[in-house]
C-alpha cells in the first residue's frame, strides 16, 4: 500500500456506544498514522475497560487534555473511507446537545445495526439471469415438458435487462430450475451490486388525476419553495388530496435529480404509501422501518446515502438516514405521537428534519387533516408558511356528524338501538362500517361478582386485559400474561365477570348480530404477523359490505372507498384525561377517523356515542371543526402557561425501590433550586410527584418538571443536572432519563 504523510493530529475523539455524556481519547498509532488517512465518520476498534468496543471518529486534535502517557491507542481502523457523512454528525451534535443524550449512543443509533455491529458499508451482491443468445433463438415448444423452466424463460424473456432475485419470488420461480437451464446453455448469470427497484423501470405508470384548484395552488406555492430552507403547514381536511400534493412535489424534486424523505407514523402505512409510489415513478424507492431485516435497512441506507434512491419512505429513524442530493422532507400525519421517541434516545422527527433541512438549505412540508398545537401555533406566528386545503378531492364531500346521547340509554355490548339501527341500514345498502373503539382485547378488566376482586398485573398498577381467543390475561404495559381464570383468586368464586368492552369483543358481538356480513379487526393483536395488514386492508377491498372493527391504526392514512358509516364507540375517552395534552388528541382521533368515512363518490356520516354531548369540546369539535377547536384549546394553553407557550423538560426515575427513586429526584430538585437562585434563571421546578401509574414494569416511577419561557437558561440547567446525575451514586440502583419537550407528561 502507498504511504501517506503522517497524520498531523496525534489524537482522536471517539464516539462509543456507551450512556456516558463524553467522547473519548485516543492515541493514533504511528503504523496507522503512516498508512491512512484518518476522518471524522470513520469507524475503529478501541480498547475500553476489559473490552474492544467499536467506535466512530468524530473529531481529530492535536493535543489531549489527559497526560499523554496514559492515553491509550486505539486497536484498529475498521474503515477506508467515512461512512457518516458530515451532515448527519452535525445532525448527531446537535440531536445530542438539545436532547441531552450520551453522544455515542446518538451516533450508533444514526447507523443501522449491521453497520453498528462491524459489517462493511458495501452493497451485497445478487445474482441476475440473463438470456443467451441460444436462448434468444430457441423454440419455447421444445421446453412444453418442463413447465417450471418454461415459465422461467418467459419471465426472463419480459426483463430484457436482467432477472432479479426479487422478481424471482414475486413470481415463485427456483434457483434449481434457473441451474436446469444454466446448463443447457439458456440463460447466464450475472454477480451485480443491490440495486432495489431496477426493475420496475421503463413500465407504464399511474396517469396522475387532475387538481382541484386548491391542490394546484398549494403545489404552486410548494414547488416555488424548493430549493431553500422552507417550512410549511400543509394543513388538510382528511380526503382533501395531500398525498396527490406531495407526489407533484416529489415529481418535480426526481425531474431535478434530486431527493426526497418522506416520513409516516406507522409501520403499517408504509406499504400502501410504497405501492402508490412505484405505480407513479420510474425511479428508485427505498423503504425503512423496523419490520425489516437489517441486511434490508442497510441495503436502504446504502442505496439512500449513494443518492441511486431518490425516494426515500420510512418511520421516525428515518431522518437519520445519509442523502446527499436531499431537497425536500415530508412528514405526513406530523401530528402524530410516534414521531417522538419515549424511550432510550428521546428525539422528536419533526425537531430533527427542520435542523436537518436548515442546514442543507431544504424545504419541509408537514402533513396533517389534525395539526399539532405546536405546528398550529408557529404557522400563526408565520414562523411556517401555512397551506389549507379546505376540499374534498374529486367529487367526495365532508361526513356530517351526529352525536349519540348514552345517558339512559340500554346498551347492547357498548352499542344503544339507534346506532345498531344506523349500521343496519348501510349494510344493507352494500356499504361498509367502521367501529372505533380505541381499547384492545376482549375486555379492559376482569372482576369477582361476589366479592369485587379485580385481575391485576403483579408488575404494574394496572388491571390485566382479558382476551378470550388467546385464552389469557395481558398487561399492555409490561407485556405480563397468565392463563385466563373462572375462579376469583380470593373467594374461589366461579362468578367471573368481564367489565368494558375491547375491540375482540365488539368483533365477536358484531359478527353474532350480523351473521352475514364479514367482520374485520385491525388492532396491534390481529396485525401482528407480518403481512396480516395488507391481507386485511386487501379483504375490506374485496368485499362489497363489511363492518370493520379498530384502535386507532384505523384513524391513520387509510383509504376505504366504500365506508359511509363511522362509528366512534367511545367519544368521551379523552374528555377528564389527567394530561393536558389528552383533549388535542382526543379531537384528533376523532376527526382522523370520521375522515374515513365517505372518501369517493357516497357521503359519508359520523355517529360520536357519548354520555356529554353538550360538553362544549365535543360539541365545538361537532359543529365548527377541527380548526375552531384548535384555536380555542391554544388560548386556554396561553392562560394556563402550558406548551407551545413555554419549554418543558421532564426527568423521570425509577427503580425497584421506590424510596430511591423518589430520594434522587429529590436531590435534582434541591441542586436545581439552587442553581436557579444563584443565577436567577426564570424556571419553575415542580415535583418530584408519582407517575400516573406508579409501578410499571416492578419499577417505582417518579418525575420532576422543569418550565420556563426561555430555553437557553432551561438548557443550560438541564445540562448541569444530566452532569451531576451522572456523578450521583444513586444512579447505579436508579434508572433515570432526560425527556426534553415531553409528549408524555404524567
Amino acid at each position: 500500500m502507498q504511504e501517506r504523510l503522517l497524520t498531523p493530529e496525534p489524537y482522536v475523539k471517539v464516539a462509543l456506544p456507551v450512556p456516558m455524556r463524553t467522547l473519548f481519547e485516543y492515541k493514533v498509532p504511528k503504523a496507522i498514522a503512516l498508512r491512512h488517512q484518518l476522518l471524522p465518520g470513520m469507524r475503529l476498534k478501541v480498547p475500553f475497560g476489559k473490552q474492544t468496543r467499536l467506535g466512530i471518529i468524530v473529531e481529530l486534535c492535536h493535543q489531549t487534555e489527559w497526560d499523554p502517557e496514559h492515553v491509550k491507542p486505539f486497536t484498529s481502523l475498521h474503515d477506508e473511507s467515512p461512512i457518516m457523512p458530515t451532515a448527519i454528525m452535525d445532525l448527531c451534535n446537535w440531536a445530542s446537545r438539545y436532547y441531552h443524550h450520551p453522544i455515542g449512543e446518538v451516533f450508533f443509533h444514526a447507523l443501522p445495526a449491521l453497520l453498528r455491529k462491524g459489517e462493511s458499508d458495501t452493497f451485497r451482491s445478487e445474482t441476475w439471469w440473463l438470456l443467451t443468445e441460444l436462448g434468444q433463438k430457441i423454440d419455447l415448444s421444445e421446453l412444453k415438458r418442463a413447465p417450471k423452466q418454461l415459465a422461467f424463460l418467459n419471465t426472463v424473456n419480459t426483463h430484457p435487462n436482467g432477472l432479479s432475485p426479487h422478481i424471482m419470488r414475486l413470481h415463485d420461480l427456483q434457483n434449481t430450475t434457473a441451474k436446469a437451464l444454466e446448463e443447457k446453455g439458456l440463460i447466464q448469470r450475472e454477480l451485480r451490486h443491490f440495486s432495489k427497484n431496477v426493475e420496475h423501470h421503463g413500465h407504464q405508470k399511474q396517469v396522475p388525476p387532475t387538481l382541484n384548484n386548491e391542490q394546484a395552488s398549494a403545489v404552486n406555492k410548494l414547488v416555488q419553495s424548493l430549493g431553500r430552507f422552507n417550512v410549511a403547514l400543509l394543513d388538510g381536511i382528511t380526503g382533501s388530496g395531500k398525498t396527490e400534493v406531495y407526489l407533484r412535489l416529489i415529481e418535480t424534486v426526481i425531474k431535478q435529480d434530486q431527493q426526497v424523505f418522506l416520513l409516516v407514523p406507522e409501520i403499517g402505512l408504509t406499504p400502501q404509501t410504497l405501492k402508490r409510489f412505484e405505480d407513479r415513478f420510474t425511479t428508485d424507492i427505498v423503504l425503512l422501518h423496523s419490520n425489516m431485516t437489517d441486511r434490508e435497512r442497510l441495503d436502504g441506507w446504502l442505496m439512500a446515502r449513494s443518492g441511486k434512491a431518490k425516494v426515500i419512505i420510512g418511520t421516525r429513524s428515518s431522518i437519520f438516514v445519509p442523502a446527499p442530493y436531499l431537497s425536500l422532507i415530508i412528514l405526513d400525519e406530523e401530528h402524530d405521537a410516534s414521531y417522538k421517541q419515549q424511550d432510550g434516545f428521546r428525539f422528536h422527527a419533526r425537531d430533527l428534519a427542520l435542523i436537518r433541512a436548515k442546514s442543507v438549505n431544504a424545504s419541509v412540508i408537514l402533513g396533517s387533516a389534525t395539526p399539532s398545537y405546536e405546528s398550529l401555533h408557529n404557522a400563526a406566528q408565520n414562523k411556517f408558511q401555512w397551506i389549507k386545503l379546505r376540499q374534498r378531492a374529486g367529487s367526495a364531500i365532508i361526513p356530517s356528524m351526529e352525536r349519540i346521547d348514552l345517558r339512559g340509554k340500554t346498551l347492547v355490548k357498548g352499542f344503544c338501538e339507534t346506532t345498531l339501527e344506523q349500521i343496519n341500514t348501510h349494510l344493507k345498502r352494500k356499504e361498509q362500517v367502521l367501529i372505533f373503539l380505541n381499547r384492545r382485547g376482549y375486555a379492559p378488566t376482569l372482576m369477582c361478582h361476589d366479592c369485587g376482586w379485580i385481575a391485576t398485573c403483579q408488575n404494574c398498577d394496572v388491571n390485566l386485559t382479558v382476551h378470550k381467543r388467546a385464552n389469557k390475561l395481558h398487561c399492555h404495559h409490561c407485556g405480563h400474561h397468565e392463563p385466563l381464570i373462572n375462579q376469583c383468586a380470593e373467594c374461589h368464586s366461579h362468578e367471573i365477570v368481564t367489565i368494558g368492552e375491547g375491540t375482540e369483543q365488539v368483533e365477536t358481538q358484531l359478527a353474532h348480530l350480523f351473521k352475514d356480513t364479514p367482520v374485520l379487526r385491525i388492532d396491534r393483536d390481529s396485525t401482528s404477523r407480518k403481512e396480516s395488514l395488507n391481507n386485511i386492508t386487501q379483504k375490506i377491498h374485496e368485499h362489497d359490505k363489511a363492518i370493520l372493527v379498530g384502535t386507532q391504526m384505523l384513524a391513520k392514512g387509510h383509504h376505504f372507498p366504500n365506508v359511509t358509516l363511522v362509528v366512534v364507540m367511545d367519544a368521551d375517552v379523552g374528555l377528564f384525561s389527567s394530561d393536558f395534552r389528552g383533549m388535542e388528541r382526543t379531537a384528533q382521533l376523532i376527526t382522523q377517523v370520521a375522515g374515513r368515512a365517505g372518501r369517493a363518490s357516497k357521503p359519508g356520516h359520523v355517529l360520536l356515542q357519548t354520555y356529554h354531548p353538550e360538553n362544549p369540546a365535543i360539541e365545538s369539535l361537532c359543529t365548527l371543526g377541527y380548526e375552531y377547536f384548535a384555536t380555542q384549546g391554544l388560548q386556554e394553553r396561553k392562560t394556563l402557561g402550558l406548551p407551545p407557550y413555554l419549554h418543558q423538560v421532564l426527568i423521570r426515575s425509577e427503580s425497584v425501590d421506590e424510596q430511591q427513586s423518589y430520594l434522587l429526584l429529590e436531590q435534582v430538585r434541591l441542586e436545581a433550586e439552587h442553581v436557579i437562585h444563584h443565577f436567577n434563571y426564570p424556571i419553575q421546578v415542580m415535583g418530584p410527584y408519582s407517575a400516573i401509574i406508579v409501578r410499571k414494569a416492578g419499577q417505582h416511577r417518579y418525575i420532576v418538571t422543569f418550565k420556563s419561557e426561555n430555553r437557553a437558561p432551561l438548557h443550560q440547567l438541564i445540562s448541569q443536572l444530566a452532569k451531576s446525575l451522572e456523578q450521583n451514586p444513586l444512579t447505579r440502583k436508579v434508572r433515570y432519563a432526560i425527556d426534553v419537550d415531553p409528549l408524555e407528561t404524567y
